[in-house]
């Protein structure tokens, strides 16, 4: 008898919790929007273009929106010519951004070994305000 009070009363008891639980009103919630990176923000990128050590002055500094790697078809969203500063030291600086990711490539000249250097590294913009990012750039050996 206790088996069969198992099956008629505990199972069906069982079934309709789990039945009612599961068919709760769920709300719809909406996801919070992507970071859309690019132009429109607040936020500044100052792009510094390092060899090893020893700041180049000679390099162009190309940014890739949305991006944390070298764009495969080598498109990048905006290129600016490094400049100095009062002080004599380099930087590109990038205005106007918006939080999120960024994709950074240098192609420059290092006048002390007298070779082509280059490379790009990810960077993510996380507050409003100036961001310096030292951009690491060598030989390409």
């Amino acid at each position: 008898m206790k088996r069969q009070t198992l099956y008629t009363i505990w199972l069906p008891a069982l079934v309709a919790i789990s039945y009612f639980s599961a068919c709760k009103d769920k709300k719809t919630e909406t996801p919070a929007p992507a970071v859309i990176a690019g132009k429109g923000g607040s936020s500044i990128l100052r792009v510094i273009p390092r060899h090893h050590t020893k700041e180049i002055d000679s390099c162009t500094v190309y940014i890739k929106y949305n991006a944390q790697d070298l764009p495969a078809n080598g498109k990048y969203d905006d290129s600016l010519k490094v400049v100095k500063d009062s002080s004599g030291h380099p930087y590109a600086i990038f205005t106007g951004l918006k939080k999120g990711n960024y994709y950074l490539y240098g192609f420059g000249w290092d006048k002390s070994i007298a070779d082509t250097v280059l490379g790009g590294s990810p960077h993510i913009i996380t507050t409003d305000g100036t961001d310096d990012m030292y951009l690491q750039i060598t030989e390409g050996d």
